[in-house]
């Protein structure tokens, strides 16, 4: 004989399943929503001067397939970042072609997906080819060019960004905001301004680096990227400049004299961990402790590259992955060149792939 429950046994044993079903998929939510948060990546972009002037065999293609690869991966990846180290160009202000070629493919960057309404996050620091005359620092420098297609006027309405220096228009110097795998994070760009250049401006330097300083104190929770375009050089005896996968970090970069200026001005700020530059053609690695505040410094310009001797390849369309792994603690380097044919070229030696700790 069949049994029917009691209409009000019927909606409790409905109330439990349903409160079953509710708290199921909350937890599940938050392993996800935490499975999420375990890692990031961030990608650097260096010096693409020779892609944009079509120089030393460079080309606008390995440019293209850079962004391409950012944007098709960016969700599997969980890409939350990009930076541009600076020398977008070659040319300054003499060639606004460049500047045309540039934001073709960098603007491709903000165009919206699934889970970033306003595109991925990204900034581009100011070298020394982008300004006119190479090397000067003033803000008249980058009035044509830079400042025309990536000025403060075409960021400001993007969420992630901060703000710059100065109460004009000018974006030489300025940061981003962004947050991923449950950390708040801050970019700060700091423009080419070489000491010992001729072109050099101590009293510019020293108001930037007083500006940045307020930004650091403002945004003291906020764990620090500084990028700037010189900031190392690659190793003593690295060949890393002109030749692919035989490099390793046993011998500490050195700082170039803006990177030596830069880091000793804001090693005091416990919330700086990492500087990121290119100019300097190779690759490098340095780690310096202040206070029991540990900063790392990373190096990415393949601009003098070769493809075989003689022949230089313009940089071979090479950037770097940065992965952020929360719960392990730890950045992990990795070096790509993406290929439209889907045979990306993977350098994995020492100073191109490897892991160190995150804030430590």
């Amino acid at each position: 004989m069949t049994r029917t429950l009691p209409a009000f046994c019927r909606i409790h044993v409905a109330l439990a399943l349903v409160f079953c079903l509710g708290l199921s998929a909350c937890k599940s939510t938050q392993v996800e929503k935490a499975m999420e948060e375990d890692y990031f990546q961030i990608v650097v972009l260096p010096d693409t001067q020779y892609y944009t002037s079509l120089k030393h065999g460079g080309t606008m293609e390995m440019f293209e397939e850079q962004i391409k690869w950012i944007k098709q991966n960016q969700e599997a990846e969980k890409i939350a970042y990009v930076a541009h180290v600076g020398d977008i160009v070659d040319h300054g202000r003499a060639k606004p072609e460049e500047w045309d070629r540039a934001s073709a493919v960098l603007y491709q960057l903000e165009a919206p997906t699934k889970n970033l309404p306003h595109g991925i996050p990204y900034g581009v620091a100011v070298g020394n080819h982008d300004q006119t005359p190479n090397g000067n620092p003033t803000e008249s420098s980058t009035q044509v060019g830079f400042e025309q297609f990536f000025g403060r006027k075409h960021f400001e309405t993007k969420p992630y960004y901060g703000g710059a220096h100065g109460p004009s228009g000018s974006n030489d110097n300025h940061y981003d905001l962004f947050s991923a795998g449950g950390q708040d994070f801050l970019v700060l760009y700091l423009e080419y301004n070489e000491p010992n250049d001729s072109e050099y401006n101590a009293s510019l330097e020293k108001e930037v680096h007083d500006w940045a300083e307020g930004i650091l104190t403002k945004h003291a929770n906020r764990k620090t990227i500084i990028v700037s375009h010189s900031i190392l050089a690659r190793p003593a005896g690295s060949k890393s400049n002109e030749i692919a996968g035989t490099g390793n970090n046993s011998t500490p970069s050195k700082f170039t004299p803006q990177g030596k200026s830069i880091y000793e001005r804001f090693k005091k700020f416990p919330n700086v961990f990492m500087m990121l530059s290119g100019h300097r053609a190779g690759e490098g690695f340095r780690r310096e402790e202040f206070n029991g505040n540990v900063i790392k410094a990373f190096l990415a310009d393949y601009q003098s590259r070769t493809s075989e001797p003689g022949k230089r390849n313009g940089g071979n369309g090479l950037v770097r992955l940065m992965k952020f792994d929360m719960k392990a603690q730890t950045v992990s380097v990795r070096t790509i060149a993406p290929r439209a044919n889907g045979n990306h070229v993977w350098e994995e030696d020492e100073d191109s792939k490897f892991t160190v700790p995150l804030f430590k």
